[in-house]
């Protein structure tokens, strides 16, 4: 007996493989080729998108850039309290880098004051071996060893993506340590203590 075909059987042209991976060769590659071509002319691309999903402890404490101070202490030489413009008038970098969250952001750009300029100001004593950097909030606060640091990408941001810290991002500062999960940079810091 003969198999009948359905009669309402939807015909569907299947590509073979070959082609299909022919095919998404020359469009990735077609991708790639752009996105180096704005490389070389200094153009950078920035995930914006990907920046959501942020948690936070508490709500993000309120912000007065006329009275805020970020305090510097402990065994130090000089103790410091600077302003948020005085802050802002320091030396300053800026770097992109991947962050290592739960929500795994990619090509974040920051904007801030590298550690150890603030250290060099400060005066390190020689018995200092940690730092505690603590959240603004109150419930929130750090600890790591001196040596982390002070590598030339750790800083103190206060722009991301070209702008200054939004609130849920950790206005005023929030502390930058590439390669570290994101829970160990602090949010809203104001007060950094080394022991």
């Amino acid at each position: 007996m003969k198999e009948r075909e359905p009669k309402f059987a939807l015909k569907i042209k299947l590509i073979n493989r070959r082609k299909f991976l022919i095919w998404l060769g020359i469009f990735l590659g077609i991708i790639l080729a752009g996105i180096n071509m704005l490389k070389q002319k200094g153009m950078r691309i920035i995930n914006r998108i990907r920046i959501r999903n942020i948690r936070n402890i508490k709500r993000t404490p309120s912000f007065d850039r006329d009275t805020w101070k970020l305090t510097v202490d402990g065994l130090v030489n000089t103790p410091l309290a600077i302003s948020y413009n005085g802050f802002l008038e320091l030396e300053s970098k800026e770097q992109s880098t991947d962050s290592h969250c739960a929500e795994g952001w990619r090509d974040i750009r920051w904007r801030g004051v590298r550690l150890k300029i603030l250290f060099d100001m400060a005066g390190i004593k020689p018995d200092a071996g940690f730092v505690t950097f603590y959240s603004a909030n109150g419930i929130y606060s750090d600890s790591l060893p001196i040596q982390e640091v002070l590598g030339p990408c750790v800083m103190l941001a206060y722009m991301l993506n070209d702008e200054l810290l939004p609130e849920e991002q950790g206005i005023p500062l929030r502390l930058v340590m590439p390669g570290l999960f994101g829970y160990k940079n602090i949010k809203c810091v104001n007060r950094i203590t080394l022991a």
